[in-house]
């Protein structure tokens, strides 16, 4: 059997703007272009009247790969798209694990290409607040038991690391953010830096540059958010989100030329 080749497509944050060239590209030359239906609405505007395409519900993440499997066993080139990377809570891992399980590995052939992920719109709405090492939480229990999530933030939260939150709250899961908050403040200050944003990059955004203590207090939050918390050396000015990766312990940064310090 000859199969049709497979792209699972990041398709960034939601403005089309985000788009890498080598997403826009695939997307175009698919015969077949699934996904969750609001993605493809985004990208409408990219898709001709000759492709078919295959708009999917939210958690109908098995029938959208079932699809494109389905497509590619029929011949047809078949795009698979994500929001933001494909593979940050993404199709891609869904997808290599059913063609693994049906024996179709190295069968199908398979391309990811990446996309720009929600967190990096964030971060560049907010300034710089992930200059150093961080790591990202989804508050979804849909897949992950819940006393997992609150070991990994309490992990993240005794190591340092810049913290992103995705999935914070839903129409079902109303408390789990503050539940999550108040776990982080037995190891983090109330008043430490945090963004909250919603539909980044969309005409609909929104950004809050807030603290740790009420990142729950906003009525934004929601599925389209996410949230950033900084680390003990991130600090917010009037415009700006911003984690010191160390380069002051190091030079003079106040102007008068980049002087190494002396105490090294």
């Amino acid at each position: 059997m000859n199969y049709g080749k497979i792209t699972v497509i990041g398709t960034g944050p939601g403005d089309l703007e985000h788009l890498s060239k080598k997403a826009l590209d695939s997307i175009r030359e698919s015969e077949v272009v699934i996904g969750y239906s609001s993605y493809l609405k985004q990208i409408s505007s990219l898709l001709k009247d000759t492709q078919e395409k295959l708009p999917f519900n939210m958690k109908d993440e098995i029938k959208r790969c079932e699809a494109a499997v389905k497509k590619s066993s029929e011949g047809k080139t078949t795009a698979l798209v994500s929001g933001g990377d494909a593979g940050i809570y993404g199709m891609s891992g869904l997808l290599l694990e059913i063609l693994d399980k049906q024996s179709l590995t190295g069968k199908v052939p398979v391309e990811i290409v990446p996309g720009i992920p929600a967190f990096c719109a964030v971060a560049a709405a907010a300034g710089a607040p992930i200059t150093n090492d961080f790591c990202v939480i989804s508050l979804s229990n849909l897949l992950t038991p819940w006393q997992d999530i609150e070991k990994r933030l309490r992990a993240a939260a005794s190591g340092d690391f810049v913290i992103i939150i995705y999935n914070p709250r839903s129409m079902k899961r109303k408390d789990e953010l503050t539940i999550a908050k108040n776990i982080l403040l037995e190891k983090i200050e109330k008043d430490r830096p945090a963004v909250i944003a919603k539909a980044v990059t969309r005409p609909d955004e929104e950004i809050v540059i807030t603290t740790l203590e009420n990142i729950d207090k906003f009525d934004i939050v929601s599925m389209n958010s996410a949230i950033i918390i900084g680390n003990s050396n991130t600090y917010a000015n009037d415009l700006y989100m911003i984690t010191r990766r160390g380069y002051g312990n190091k030079y003079d940064l106040s102007g008068n030329g980049l002087i190494k310090n002396t105490t090294e």
